[in-house]
């Protein structure tokens, strides 16, 4: 439930500071300087031309819009953890938190105060995302947009932003980018026999927490010709099923992805998990984890890189990339940070071959 309860004071300071120019820019918006902009879920809204602040409806939109335009942010959905700070600029770290509209914590009073021109929703479609986005706009005065983007629309999606946000060039580079590296990974994925193909698992917490095959948290095994082996009913929320040992070793695959926070470190002592033939061998894996996991949760731009990762340890002699560098440029683009080499190393200690 969106939070709509609105004390006077702060009403009044939001109608102030909607009379005042927005501190992050030294240009105002003309009055009437509007367009109709046709939304993902088929609503015309009015859009200034001009938009230099914006509030982020979740973590995804949060993710996207930082990548795309840091220095419009009026605001976060959800606050970084100290993990995920050293790799945010700390100039935009400590932001206004609105909070998340489908985690039920999203405050438009807090919006309001913010100056936002505009609440932008990014990700799947949601069955209430009309809605959200009308209730959003009916509280607040401001317009809502919602923009679709998976796998799939990603690219053809940050174009979209880069139109509204003014941000055409950053938006270029990254749809180009992401254009490129899509196509490399199709046509490679397809050079790969059937029979050649790794039958692979990704648990959670336990390990017997498996992330379902099909699912948004799961699409990067599939993308880069990994066989999911939890082709299993979803029973847990987020993409995932409760499974046995007995289903696992059944499956016995050829290779265990673990997500961050689970059993990775201590598996190898656990005389449960030594009839899985992937731990035996060695190949089981953390998915690396900064700012956010590879592989999902979000499931936002990270895994674009998650999906060469994936690829280059699955099948490295058909995905030869350096994944050093491979993830210094992305994260340049995308999170505008210049991480190091010794950076890059900590992120992947536990996502390579070990000898």
């Amino acid at each position: 439930m969106i939070k709509t309860k609105i004390t006077i004071l702060s009403l009044l300071l939001a109608l102030l500071a909607g009379c005042a120019a927005p501190e992050s820019s030294s240009r105002a918006v003309p009055e009437g300087e509007t367009y109709k902009f046709t939304d993902s879920a088929g609503r015309e809204v009015t859009l200034p031309r001009n938009i230099e602040r914006i509030a982020p409806s979740g973590p995804l939109a949060q993710i996207v819009l930082y990548t795309l335009s840091p220095d419009k942010m009026a605001g976060w959905a959800v606050n970084f953890t100290d993990r995920q700070r050293e790799y945010i600029d700390g100039k935009y770290a400590d932001l206004p938190v609105f909070g998340n509209l489908y985690g039920d914590t999203l405050s438009l009073e807090s919006i309001m105060v913010s100056r936002a021109q505009v609440v932008i929703d990014i990700g799947e479609t949601m069955r209430t995302v009309n809605e959200d986005m009308d209730t959003i706009q009916e509280k607040t005065g401001l317009p809502a947009i919602f923009v679709h983007m998976d796998m799939d629309s990603m690219a053809s999606a940050y174009r979209t932003l880069g139109e509204i946000t003014g941000e055409t060039e950053q938006a270029r580079k990254i749809a180009e980018y992401i254009e490129k590296a899509q196509a490399e990974i199709r046509q490679k994925v397809a050079s790969i026999p059937a029979a050649d193909r790794l039958k692979v698992y990704y648990g959670q917490d336990e390990g017997l927490t498996a992330i379902v095959k099909g699912t948004i948290h799961a699409d990067v095994i599939d993308i880069v010709g990994g066989v999911n082996v939890a082709e299993v009913e979803e029973t847990v929320r987020g993409g995932a099923s409760e499974i046995s040992m007995e289903q696992l070793m059944l499956w016995n695959p050829d290779v265990v992805l673990f997500a961050p926070g689970s059993i990775y470190s201590s598996v190898a002592a656990r005389p449960e998990w030594a009839g899985i033939r992937a731990i035996g061998n060695r190949r089981y894996f953390e998915v690396p984890d900064g700012p956010y996991n590879w592989m999902g949760r979000p499931p936002s731009i990270n895994r674009l890189l998650g999906v060469k990762w994936l690829a280059n340890l699955l099948y490295p002699d058909v995905f030869q990339y350096d994944m050093i560098e491979e993830t210094r440029e992305f994260y340049k683009l995308f999170y505008h940070s210049d991480v190091t080499e010794e950076q890059v190393r900590a992120l992947l200690a536990n996502s390579t071959y070990r000898q």
